[in-house]
């Protein structure tokens, strides 16, 4: 009979359904799941002949599964604190390398490999655009997305520096203020440069012989730290000392040295009766290493102490060396400018009547020190006098001096720490320095028929003739939705509407299951007619 075929087809339905809404069901903790709902169709009609009206009399064959379709809105987003977690709010996909093809996924609960891949949890490696020097390229294709673990960021040197600074207009001939912005050498190693303004004597103009007593005078020096180089030959603790120097005419001439700060030298006593220390006074102003070294052997015999200080043949190295002798503290020195613009570091602010900046009336290039003592290049700046804004940094008011703020763009080397993402996908490396720099961005891909991808497990998609090609692009682009860094999509099953689909189904099958006994009962009885 013709009649069982009906509720079995039913019944094959209704179990589709029900696998269906299981696996909603069972996947509601999957993250970036996103949930399917079954849809019927009927199957062919018979037709039985027609009414007196010409009407067709037809009867259904059973049903069949049209389509599982799947719901591809937005699942809840919530944060988990783990920079390696990514989702995205809205349309698109991450795009996975698989082999020779690719995958899209929603599902952004990545990990790192050793060597600082973005990866899924099956180990395939997600898909972006590569940044240099923290450009991003997306003209150059899609590659691996990694972040620098591991990696330590190279230094650079300060290139511009400024500070918002207050001169008293008040002040009397001759007052000195000082400024200092921390700057960097192109190893790294920091400076404390230091601004000296000086109050002049008015001048007058010629043409209306008003005096202007709104003149000082600045120069930019760089203090220089000179560590020392130890060592111990044959027991003997040697504290070497190397100077920079700078080539003025062909003579080879070493910078001076400023000052000694804590300078303090231990060791036993020529008398062999215990020993003392003596804190070596600071250099005098310009002192060379030689007159300096000259200072040190005086002061040990002063105190009694087993030791010496000794110049090189070059005059650019003190050395300090004794049996049972040990050094602390620093050495500073000033970096020489070079002799062709040894006039860059100095000159004359001019401001008007209302302390406004007149002149230099742009910022002060060639800032330049050479002969630092760690061998750096030298360091050459610009003093940005007029601010982001061209209103100035530099003021002259009735108030007293002061330095509210300093800015320079040069940082110290630094070790990667952590990475973070950004609503666009940037992905910015952060270095123990406190640099950020962008390392790389996603590729979110969409499909102009989501239906039409073909889900091939673990929350992964490829790409079909009924989807159509991947577009892709960055995220808050074209349509596509914007990235939220250190969270993750959460599947987006209902709960309360796979139960009511749940009941729905069971009752289907149950009324398809009565349809058989049904048919059953009566071709029994048939068949116990003909007998």
């Amino acid at each position: 009979m013709p009649g069982f075929y009906i509720p079995v087809s039913g019944l094959d339905a209704d179990t589709t359904s029900l696998n269906t809404i299981a696996n909603n069901l069972s996947n509601m903790s999957t993250t970036g799941f996103k949930s399917q709902t079954t849809n019927f169709s009927d199957l062919f009609y018979q037709e039985l002949g027609a009414n007196g009206s010409g009407d067709q009399t037809q009867v259904g064959t059973g049903v069949q599964v049209a389509s599982n379709s799947t719901d591809f809105t937005t699942g809840a987003i919530s944060s988990t604190g783990i920079s390696t977690d990514a989702a995205i709010n809205g349309t698109g996909f991450f795009i996975l390398q698989n082999g020779g093809s690719q995958l899209y996924t929603r599902a952004g609960d990545f990990q790192l490999s050793s060597t600082g891949v973005l990866q899924t949890t099956t180990g395939q490696s997600v898909m972006g655009y590569a940044a240099t020097n923290g450009v991003i390229n997306q003209g150059s294709g899609l590659t691996e997305l990694s972040v620098p673990v591991g990696a330590v960021q190279p230094p650079a040197a300060t290139q511009s520096f400024s500070m918002t600074q207050n001169l008293n207009s008040s002040a009397a001939v001759g007052t000195v203020v000082t400024g200092q912005v921390q700057v960097y050498d192109s190893l790294g190693t920091s400076y404390e440069a230091t601004v000296t303004y000086t109050k002049l004597p008015p001048t007058v103009a010629t043409s209306t012989a008003d005096a202007n007593p709104n003149n000082w005078s600045y120069k930019i020096t760089l203090p220089d730290t000179v560590q020392p180089a130890t060592t111990s030959p044959a027991g003997v603790p040697t504290y070497t000392y190397t100077f920079g120097s700078t080539v003025n005419s062909s003579v080879i001439t070493p910078e001076g040295v400023d000052a000694a700060t804590n300078l303090t030298i231990h060791g036993p006593l020529a008398s062999g009766l215990g020993s003392s220390s003596v804190e070596i006074p600071p250099a005098a102003s310009g002192e060379t290493p030689t007159a300096y070294a000259a200072d040190i052997t005086a002061a040990l015999a002063a105190a009694g102490i087993t030791a010496s200080a000794q110049v090189d043949t070059t005059g650019t190295q003190i050395t300090i060396a004794g049996t049972g002798v040990t050094v602390s503290g620093s050495v500073i020195a000033d970096p020489v400018v070079p002799a062709s613009a040894s006039t860059i570091n100095t000159g004359t602010l001019t401001f008007d009547s209302a302390g406004n900046l007149l002149s230099p009336a742009s910022d002060v290039t060639g800032v330049s020190f050479q002969g630092l003592s760690d061998g750096a290049t030298a360091l050459n700046m610009t003093w940005d006098l007029t601010g982001n804004g061209g209103g100035g940094t530099i003021s002259q008011t009735s108030a007293a001096s002061s330095t509210s703020a300093s800015t320079q763009d040069g940082y110290a080397s630094g070790e990667y720490q952590s990475f973070s993402v950004n609503s666009t996908g940037q992905i910015s490396a952060t270095y123990s320095n406190g640099q950020t720099q962008t390392v790389g961005q996603f590729a979110i891909a969409t499909v102009s028929n989501e239906q039409g991808l073909e889900d091939v497990g673990s929350t992964e998609y490829q790409t079909t003739g009924a989807s159509g090609n991947a577009s892709i692009g960055t995220a808050g682009a074209g349509g596509r939705g914007s990235l939220e860094g250190s969270s993750l999509e959460a599947s987006n099953v209902n709960i309360s509407s796979e139960f009511s689909d749940l009941i729905v189904a069971q009752r289907a099958f149950e009324a398809n299951s009565k349809s058989i006994t049904t048919f059953d009962t009566i071709t029994q009885e048939t068949i116990n007619m003909i007998h």
